[in-house]
């Protein structure tokens, strides 16, 4: 995609205003269609350690249980979901975005995404992630877990262009020799394939649930009924709903999680955006 020569880039303060503004639009939406929505991830650490985002980061994560991601999808698809022009729902049930969770994203900013075809939605924008349920038993997880990360991985690998990878050289030969089949499969239809093995065990009648299907894996799992309770977290001078029992989850994510990184790791992981003119 063409973004042109000249492009003013937002800054790290910028991004923070950019994000926090869009999670704000996003509680709204929430509260309007009676939506559960919690923090999750680098944005709950960032409320509990930082009462704010970490310093060197700038995204935003939410996640929400499987039955409310559901009736928020069925408002898009139905045309009920009303957004402002400059903003968009995007997911893989629509082809707008080829990853098994969905996004909210702003079109007045562009995202470089370096590595990604627009398949990953070149906007800015917060990622929301799905609770699912999961299987109790350890083994009926671990194949649940083995399917899901082969997915994921031959979804990663079709929309990311040609000659990338993060693992060396070999590894880049590997995914350019199959990445074409890949691609004739479709990014699309890998995402929703994933949604679909995501949905398998039912959030309403398992006893452990969790956003297993990212980068985390088994250490999302948890009982749902330390999962359910609610409690509202200070977020850059506002107060966002999160996990009551947030200590579990964090702990199970980052161990020690009050304890700060090295300085040589303190280093912002998203990528550059700008505005779009």
């Amino acid at each position: 995609m063409n973004m042109g020569n000249k492009r003013e880039e937002l800054t790290l303060s910028e991004k923070h205003d950019a994000s926090l503004k869009l999670l704000c639009e996003f509680v709204e939406i929430c509260r309007e269609y009676n939506l559960r929505y919690d923090l999750c991830g680098g944005t709950l650490l960032g409320a509990v350690r930082h009462q704010g985002f970490i310093p060197w980061d700038d995204d935003i994560d939410v996640c929400m249980p499987r039955p409310d991601y559901e009736r928020l999808i069925k408002l898009k698809l139905s045309g009920k979901l009303k957004l402002s022009d400059k903003r968009e729902f995007v997911c893989s049930r629509d082809n707008t975005l080829a990853r098994q969770f969905g996004r909210y994203i702003r079109k007045d900013i562009g995202y470089e995404r370096n590595m990604s075809e627009d398949y990953d939605s070149p906007f800015y924008g917060m990622d929301i992630f799905i609770v699912d349920g999961v299987p109790e038993n350890s083994v009926l997880f671990n194949i649940h877990l083995f399917f899901l990360r082969q997915i994921r991985r031959f979804m990663l690998t079709s929309i990311q262009k040609s000659g990338t990878t993060r693992k060396g050289k070999l590894a880049r030969i590997i995914k350019d020799i199959y990445r074409p089949l890949l691609k004739k499969i479709g990014p699309y239809r890998l995402a929703r394939q994933m949604d679909s093995l995501c949905k398998l065990y039912s959030f309403d009648h398992c006893k452990y649930v969790g956003c297993v299907s990212g980068m985390y894996g088994k250490r999302e799992k948890w009982l749902k009924t330390d999962m359910m309770p609610q409690t509202l977290l200070p977020f850059e001078n506002m107060e966002f709903l999160s996990f009551k029992k947030f200590d579990i989850y964090l702990g199970n994510l980052y161990g020690d999680y009050m304890k700060l990184p090295p300085k040589e790791k303190q280093l912002p992981h998203g990528a550059p955006a700008f505005w779009k003119k």
